[in-house]
């Protein structure tokens, strides 16, 4: 008896044995669709279902009669209606957008804009500041990551505030939740035309609130606009975005970012559109505005339908065009205006983000989950936008060198305007202890739980807001010199500074070095010398700014300086 029973106790595991092995495949999907439907949230959007939908602009608002008038609401967005796939989200945003709206200017131009904070308190009281560095909001989480203000990342404004009491591009404004605070910034009147960007910059809410979808497009008019060749192109602005939520469709927590990007696939949106399609006529050449507005990720863009014809950088004409067959690095941060001109054949192309290595990825840098390590290792290419070629043929010629050479709009820096002090930035993320004066020291911890020698974000070896303030002299020039510390080893941070942009050279599309003007760079260990060498004018402006390091979980655990510039 014991023996058939052990006999059927086989037969019938064996059966069980195969039937699973058989219905493994189907179990698993049926096991994923059952998840998805449970927590739409909880998994990576799929491109096939919700991408690949018709692209579109951002809404836009233009100034009239050389005023610019528009409202930035700051609240959650509503997750009835704001979804990546069928996840609703709740995140803070401009006016209920998973995107802010494009604001459009001349030079000469006012922006008024009016800033009200409908988030709601959180816990701590908080008190609105004029834009004092003594009177911040020094909060700490959560209840930092409702209060706000603004920045006009690469405009060439005023830091300050006006005798009006409103603010120009000032960082250290604080707006509390439940308060309004207006701006009135002037676009001086020989402003470089080009690709800008503003987002929310208070020191310890700024990644989080980025990593919403709390940025927005600013374009400068005039310049490149006006070239026959680039006018009659289609203008297409790619907000390029790396937002974070959580299963349940939210982003409450900042050390939770790189783990709930991976919700979204670790795709980068584009103006909240995951993989938009872009239609054009073979030979058809369109003007891509290219701005990252993620928050830790590099991106290497490139076409495979043909080569992309750089005209700008950070909103600065280049004066000539550069023409990029191998990737077109962007990093947080940066800006880059291409010409894209459609292959002759029809089909579907696709710009895409290249694979990146460990040693050039921001994101295996900064986290330390070594699942999101390891997935990063072997982060394949990414499609960030579709293009079907299809129709008619339209040849459209590129812009000649004679009309490009005129725009660029400064000229090289002599070394006789070198007249400032030499300037030195040194970023690290490095074991170390801090007291409330004097740098902080470097430390090797005891354990892994050692809660005195832990990492500190650090520039020049101190942690914000602690540490001196940098003072330059208006009507001056400096030679800068940006390093990452020695022993931080295979670190990179991306160098950005506020009102004044600077003057680089870089290695070009041909292999060459050639100059450039930007207002972000990277910044890698052990790099050459020449490549992170910046020479920069300080120009019509006095006041108080700063500059960081634009990995902005970074910039909120501290690394970021006070720069002062003083008559």
């Amino acid at each position: 008896m014991r023996q058939y029973l052990a006999i059927g106790t086989f037969v019938i595991g064996l059966v069980f044995a195969v039937s699973v092995l058989v219905a493994t495949p189907s179990s698993i999907a049926y096991a994923a669709a059952a998840q998805a439907a449970a927590n739409p949230c909880a998994v990576p959007v799929s491109i096939e279902k919700y991408g690949v939908k018709p692209f579109k602009n951002p809404p836009e608002v233009v100034s009239q009669n050389g005023v610019l008038t528009a409202t930035l609401d700051i609240r959650y967005t509503d997750s009835s209606t704001t979804k990546i796939g069928k996840c609703g989200l709740e995140l803070r945003s401009y006016n209920g957008g998973i995107v802010g709206p494009t604001l459009k200017v001349k030079p000469d131009d006012l922006m008024k804009l009016t800033v009200k904070n409908d988030l709601p308190a959180i816990v701590a009281p908080c008190v609105s500041s004029n834009g004092d560095k003594h009177e911040m909001a020094m909060m700490e989480p959560p209840d930092i990551y409702n209060v706000t203000n603004l920045h006009t990342h690469g405009l060439h404004v005023s830091p300050g505030n006006n005798p009006n009491g409103t603010h120009q591009d000032n960082v250290l404004v604080t707006i509390c939740p439940g308060t309004t605070a207006e701006y009135e910034i002037h676009i001086p009147a020989n402003h470089p035309p080009g690709t800008f960007w503003y987002h929310a910059h208070v020191h310890g809410s700024t990644a989080i609130q980025v990593s919403s979808t709390m940025v927005g497009a600013i374009i400068v008019e005039g310049g490149l606009d006006n070239v026959p060749q680039i006018k009659a192109a289609k203008d297409q602005i790619f907000v390029l975005q790396q937002i974070s939520y959580g299963p349940d469709g939210k982003i409450e927590d900042a050390g939770e970012m790189y783990e709930n990007w991976e919700n979204t696939g670790s795709r980068t949106m584009v103006n909240g559109q995951l993989v938009p399609l872009v239609v054009m006529r073979p030979l058809e050449i369109q003007r891509w505005r290219l701005i990252h507005a993620g928050v830790d990720q590099s991106l290497y863009l490139k076409a495979n339908g043909g080569a992309l014809h750089e005209i700008a950088t950070d909103g600065n004409a280049l004066g000539r065009i550069d023409t990029w067959r191998s990737a077109l690095e962007l990093e947080p941060g940066y800006r880059s205006d291409v010409l894209f001109k459609a292959p002759k054949n029809p089909g579907r192309y696709y710009l895409r983000s290249g694979a990146i290595s460990a040693q050039k990825s921001l994101l295996y840098q900064t986290s330390t989950d070594e699942k999101i390590k390891s997935e990063v290792e072997g982060t394949p290419e990414n499609n960030i936008v579709a293009i079907d070629v299809r129709g008619e043929e339209h040849d459209m010629p590129l812009p000649s060198p004679d009309e490009l050479r005129p725009l660029a709009p400064y000229k090289p820096i002599a070394a006789r305007e070198l007249t400032g002090a030499e300037q030195d930035v040194t970023f690290a993320v490095e074991p170390a202890t801090c007291g409330s004066t004097g740098p902080c020291e470097r430390c090797t911890p005891k354990s892994d739980d050692d809660k005195e020698c832990t990492d500190k974000f650090m520039v020049d070896w101190y942690v914000y807001p602690n540490g001196p303030t940098r003072t330059l002299k208006l009507g001056t020039a400096s030679r800068w010199t940006l390093a990452v510390a020695d022993t931080s080893e295979g670190q990179a941070h991306p160098f950005h500074i506020h009102v004044n942009p600077f003057e680089m050279v870089r290695l070009g599309p041909n292999g060459r070095d050639e100059t450039v003007w930007k207002d972000t760079l990277m910044v890698r260990e052990g790099e050459a010398l020449k490549y992170r060498t910046i020479l920069s004018r300080y120009e019509d402006f006095t006041g108080a700014f700063v500059l960081h390091c634009h990995i902005l979980p970074h910039e909120d655990k501290g690394m970021m300086q006070d720069v002062e510039i003083v008559n």
